[in-house]
């Protein structure tokens, strides 16, 4: 599809909370997801160390990162308009494109001259280290084609076609490093070398929060003019990425304190009830999820337990905390009141004591909603659940946890993120 026609002004700027909103609904619409799967594999095939890989790369490399790329452009969904979102940290396209030349006299009489068309690969990868995208851009090799060409004083082969993303809010939110790419579409057909391009979106001198979040958009700008067709400039769909400057990630002593991530994509924690590493409380969270009534501890009401990916982003949402802070302390305290049977709780409302095998093999309380969440056991609005589960798989689905936190770039409160149970 043809880009529709650049806009001269840039784009407003939304809140963090409006953009996310936004960017939710349409990864909903598209059915684009990004997770950390427990078992390393997912349904869909995406592997959990695919994007941790993606989630650890110090800086931006030469060329588009291989496996995922050919994994995200081998899939229809990135013919889309909107390319497809493969993860929080990369999104591909694939699509034909195509600059339709005419002109206007002075009667203001429009003349078809006829069409230039070709078929590019388009990838743009976030960073967990910058707070900077990457865009990388070529033409299928042999892909370009003329259409309805037929006055012979025109060469369709040598009129110039230029390509450049651009960030679409502009100075002082973000702004693009290099040049437009510019060659004849004769050129174009033979290149097989990428043009590359960063996006930047610094933080903002007046913003004092501890995230200094960005939430933005960019595009990619065409322009197919020429001195005989003065015609020609386009641009494709809006696409939304947000950058943070979050000082609270890190991985082995190495910071992780600035990102851009792409937010048009549903990030969900996946546990598996067949996984032999976390099975126990992938049953626990399913239950708690699909029959809170059933869990302990027992409430005087009817228990509302939220988290549970339904495909619809209005759902209630999980959101992060400080696994150390305030908030993750008192879960921590109410789970325990749960656990004991002490506090609000008693012999019979709290959870039943461990079976004598159970405390043979020192099984651990756990709990859903998660401790590092603002809906946890403390909440006041939500309900949560707690179970006996083996160590080890508590364990094992705890740091699961921590590393999802890390992969997907979920930051404190202002990230909603889903669990999602599989057989």
């Amino acid at each position: 599809p043809a880009p529709s026609p650049s806009a001269s002004a840039p784009k407003p700027v939304l809140s963090p909370k409006e953009a996310q909103r936004r960017a939710l609904h349409q990864a909903a619409k598209l059915g684009d997801h990004s997770y950390y799967d427990a078992d390393r594999v997912g349904a869909d095939g995406h592997s959990s160390q695919s994007l941790n890989r993606l989630a650890t790369t110090l800086a931006f490399p030469a060329a588009p990162p291989q496996p995922d790329t050919d994994d995200c452009l081998g899939s229809d969904d990135a013919e889309r308009k909107e390319g497809r979102t493969y993860n929080r940290l990369l999104w591909c396209q694939k699509i034909e494109y195509r600059a339709r030349y005419q002109t206007v006299d002075t009667s203001g009489n429009i003349r078809y001259w006829g069409t230039n068309a070709l078929r590019w690969n388009m990838v743009a990868m976030g960073s967990n280290t910058q707070r900077a995208i990457r865009i990388f851009w070529r033409p299928v090799p042999g892909s370009v084609r003329y259409l309805d060409w037929t006055d012979p004083t025109v060469i369709p082969s040598e009129l110039p076609f230029g390509i450049r993303p651009e960030c679409a809010q502009g100075s002082p939110y973000c702004s693009t490093g290099g040049l437009a790419d510019v060659n004849t579409w004769g050129g174009w057909n033979g290149t097989t070398e990428w043009s590359v391009w960063d996006i930047e979106a610094p933080a903002l001198a007046n913003d004092s929060s501890r995230e200094k979040i960005n939430a933005l958009d960019w595009h990619l700008a065409t322009d197919a003019t020429a001195p005989r067709f003065p015609l020609g400039g386009g641009k494709t769909l809006d696409l939304p990425f947000r950058c943070d400057s979050a000082d609270y990630f890190s991985r082995f002593g190495q910071a992780f304190d600035r990102a851009c991530v792409f937010t048009s994509v549903i990030p969900h924690l996946q546990y598996k009830l067949s996984s032999a590493k976390h099975g126990a409380v992938a049953r626990h969270i399913y239950e708690a999820q699909l029959s809170p009534e059933t869990s302990y501890p027992a409430e005087g009401h009817r228990k509302v337990i939220p988290g549970r990916w339904t495909g619809d982003p209005d759902d209630p949402s999980l959101h992060r905390v400080d696994g150390s802070g305030t908030i993750a302390g008192a879960n921590e305290t109410w789970k325990d009141y749960a656990c004991n049977r002490n506090g609000p709780y008693n012999a019979t409302t709290g959870l039943p004591p461990k079976t004598p095998q159970q405390e043979a093999e020192k099984w651990q309380c756990d709990e859903y909603p998660f401790h590092a969440t603002a809906e946890g056991a403390s909440s006041g609005t939500w309900d949560f659940s707690v179970r006996w589960v083996p160590p080890s798989q508590n364990a094992s689905a705890g740091g699961s946890m921590i590393s999802y936190f890390f992969d997907d770039r979920i930051l404190f409160v202002n990230d909603p993120f889903w669990v999602q149970i599989n057989p």
